[in-house]
């Protein structure tokens, strides 16, 4: 079986679990009843993921001569949940055998890259929010017990116990990693505006994308958009208004004009956000002299509204951003090796939040709460998203060490005179 992505005439997209082999590929009929109707509202994105973790189970249940469709329609529910302890190891050990002992000093080549202990958990967690949803749907009614329930959060229980005891010593950090900062510092952001300036001698790209990719990259740091809202731009989002400049976010995930085969996804809420003149003066002169590539020494044709286009004349991939900051993080490791542990566009996002907040309590006088809601409000998150707090802990906690520092240089000066 494979994952494919089906698109509507309206411009949605659906991922499809489809079997492999055939003419016309079907879908398999449970999960795709599952998208249709746990799913039907979940970005793209969202719904990929968790059609991931059920092919995956679906792959090592067809090793064990079980099909997980037939069992869920026949309710035989006993027989699926006998595999999970297997699956849990499956797994561990790059989804290749079972029984890790039988293995010692084997050394064939695994079939599948290692998953991330905190990947594998989350399949773990997707399979069973998915049978949970089979066992309430295809259960009759009749049959329907509290029990039933019961037993499957059992089964998850029993293989977390499993994967805690048996393999201890491969979980390394199941818990996301929250001390490490993304954010630039001040050397790293000087060294890439250095180095993506148009027209500087190190400027890694083609002189006719320089302009396209530096301003990319300060609307990024001057709005902390993500990286699909910023190829979702059209080119009448940003605007000169009567107080300042501004770019608009629109929520446009399915637009049927966009040809990209990977559409790119939006997270954050639709919202305006302000941006200097000085920006705004560089995406004028965008438009009007840089955005459409040249043909025979002529500008080409576009047929797509969306800012950002590529050198062939459409709309800029996904792959294609990765691909700019994946050269000009090269480019700094050569000329600088070690100062930067990677680069993407959510680098960007950290800064931009960690500068902004820094920015409302310092420079503007807000006290925290009503900074950390502006900063809500300007990053798109929910009112029930706990990542502005992140960002407010993250600077409290970077503030007390300041001035512990502070204090502590302070004694030593006074011990010293």
């Amino acid at each position: 079986m494979k994952l494919i992505q089906c698109r509507f005439s309206s411009g949605q997209r659906v991922p499809l679990l489809v079997q492999t082999g055939d003419a016309t590929p079907l879908p398999i009929l449970v999960p795709f009843i599952y998208v249709q109707l746990k799913l039907r509202y979940r970005a793209y994105n969202t719904a990929a993921a968790h059609l991931r973790a059920i092919q995956a189970f679906y792959t090592y249940a067809k090793s064990r001569d079980l099909d997980i469709d037939e069992a869920i329609l026949a309710c035989h529910f006993e027989a699926i949940l006998a595999l999970l302890d297997g699956y849990a190891l499956w797994l561990q050990s790059g989804r290749q055998a079972d029984n890790l002992v039988a293995r010692i000093g084997n050394v064939a080549t695994t079939l599948f890259p290692l998953l991330d202990p905190r990947t594998r958990d989350q399949y773990l967690r997707l399979l069973k929010l998915y049978l949970s949803w089979c066992v309430t749907r295809y259960i009759p009614r009749a049959r329907q017990t509290s029990t039933s329930l019961a037993n499957l959060e059992i089964a998850f229980a029993d293989v977390a116990d499993v994967i805690e005891r048996r393999f201890e010593s491969y979980i390394l950090n199941v818990q996301p990693d929250r001390t490490r900062y993304r954010s630039l510092t001040d050397t790293q952001l000087q060294i890439i505006r250095m180095l993506i300036h148009p027209g500087a001698a190190e400027n890694p790209f083609p002189e006719r994308l320089q302009l396209r990719n530096w301003l990319m990259i300060e609307l990024l740091l001057e709005t902390g958009m993500r990286r699909g809202e910023l190829l979702k731009l059209y080119t009448t989002d940003i605007n000169d208004g009567s107080q300042h400049a501004y770019v608009s976010i629109n929520d446009r995930e399915h637009d049927p004009s966009d040809p990209r085969a990977e559409e790119p996804a939006l997270k954050a809420h639709g919202r305006t956000i302000g941006i200097s003149a000085q920006l705004y003066e560089v995406y004028e002169r965008y438009i009007q002299s840089e955005r459409r590539p040249s043909r025979n020494g002529k500008p080409m044709k576009l047929p797509y509204r969306y800012l950002f286009i590529s050198d062939r004349g459409r709309p800029l991939s996904i792959r294609t951003l990765s691909n700019v900051f994946d050269r000009l993080f090269l480019t700094i490791e050569l000329a600088h090796p070690g100062v930067l542990p990677t680069l993407s566009a959510h680098d960007f996002r950290h800064t931009f939040a960690d500068r902004f907040l820094s920015f409302l309590v310092e420079k503007r006088g807000l006290d925290l709460e009503r900074a950390t809601d502006e900063l809500r409000r300007v990053c798109g998150w929910s009112e029930t998203s706990t990542m502005p707090r992140r960002y407010a802990s993250r600077y409290l906690a970077e503030s007390a060490n300041r001035h512990n520092a502070q204090r502590a240089s302070a004694a030593w000066n006074r011990f010293d005179s």
